[in-house]
């Protein structure tokens, strides 16, 4: 085989990385209570300073060679649940090993190339309901991108996101036109077509602001009402379901549970197409939407967006944590799944081929 210098250099810096994998993470869970991990909320090293954010992690004595990848949260969680273990299993698969970020650290990324932003405060995370796209976060993501892209000298990231980071990533890139410095974009669960389970609470529900709608003087300031505004909705130069067709240059993946999923598809309304929910319209650039939901589904009953499940007044009726219960959900989507992340950033593969060596449970490709 015929490898010209710049090649060897590169293959040399992944084994270097790969030898560095072993050594001590620049983030560590903590005492972990699904969903969420338990320790500090700053993890950053080796004088990586974003100055931005609430917390998050990233940084170390190294080099990056690879793309960095930046990892965005959801609604009230943090940048360190990104090493969430993965617990129990899906009965008949064998479960994963290792958190997301655990995988990426033994695919051989080193800490310099694996970064993680906290957006919500303490205070936004305990009331998800009141958490909505605004330019403040997007002010918080933007500065964080770029102070990886300096740190590392590299000029593109890779972005891994999940439920309102996913929606929260793109209006950041949009409000900024800051996609020429991505690469790769995974999408987990995330609210692409809006939230079905919005549709008991209404789209101006100052109680539950999560859900609402668009204000009528800032386009960029938006909720997840399922259709109906200018990013949920079908056809507007916002839609979020089309961004793909529009940036061209950049490769889209969706992981997603389907009616596994309990934020998306826990709805007395619209439940015949929550499953959809996570969906951009197809694309050459949108390479794999897989749907990994497995166990429980979840029961047609509203959603309480103060802890973010079913209504506990029904719950005796329903089981309340959807797949998340006894197989894969809304955020075990995320937690279990990083064989296929690594895959779907590392590979040039196209719907079910991004699967990779991922065998923790059902995989089909929409």
């Amino acid at each position: 085989m015929n490898v010209i210098p710049e090649d060897l250099f590169r293959f040399a810096g992944l084994v270097v990385g790969m030898v560095l994998s072993s050594s001590a993470g620049a983030l560590e869970c903590g005492n972990f209570t699904f969903p969420k991990c338990s320790a500090p909320d700053v993890q950053y090293a080796g004088g990586f300073d974003p100055g931005t954010g609430f917390g998050g992690f990233g940084g170390g004595k190294c080099k990056a060679v690879r793309t960095p990848l930046v990892f965005i949260h959801g609604n009230a969680d943090r940048a360190i649940s990104w090493d969430s273990q993965v617990q129990g299993g899906v009965a008949g698969y064998t479960p994963p090993i290792r958190s997301v970020y655990q995988e990426f650290k033994h695919q051989g990324y080193n800490d310099c190339e694996l970064f993680g932003v906290t957006y919500l405060s303490a205070e936004e995370q305990q009331n998800p309901q009141d958490n909505f796209h605004r330019h403040g976060k997007y002010e918080i993501i933007k500065k964080f991108i770029d102070a990886v892209r300096a740190y590392t000298g590299s000029a593109t990231v890779d972005l891994v996101t999940h439920s309102l980071g996913v929606s929260m990533a793109i209006a950041t890139l949009e409000a900024n036109d800051a996609w020429a410095g991505i690469r790769r974009f995974v999408n987990i669960a995330g609210g692409i077509r809006g939230l079905n389970s919005c549709l008991y609470v209404g789209p101006a529900n100052a109680a539950v602001a999560t859900c609402g709608s668009q204000n009528i003087f800032d386009p960029y300031v938006f909720g997840f009402y399922p259709n109906y505004n200018r990013w949920t909705g079908a056809a507007d130069e916002h839609s979020l379901r089309l961004i793909p067709s529009r940036r061209k240059p950049v490769l889209f993946y969706t992981l997603h549970a389907g009616l596994h999923d309990q934020v998306h598809c826990s709805t007395a309304k619209g439940f015949s197409d929550c499953a959809q929910g996570a969906l951009f319209a197809a694309g050459p650039n949108v390479r794999a939407q897989l749907d990994v939901g497995a166990g429980s589904t979840t029961g047609r009953v509203d959603f309480d967006f103060t802890h973010l499940s079913p209504d506990p007044a029904q719950s005796i009726k329903v089981n309340t944590m959807g797949g998340d219960t006894d197989g894969i959900g809304h955020f075990k989507a995320r937690n279990d799944t990083g064989a296929i992340i690594y895959t779907m950033l590392n590979e040039d593969c196209k719907k079910m081929a991004c699967q990779g060596p991922y065998r923790g449970g059902p995989v089909q490709a929409n």
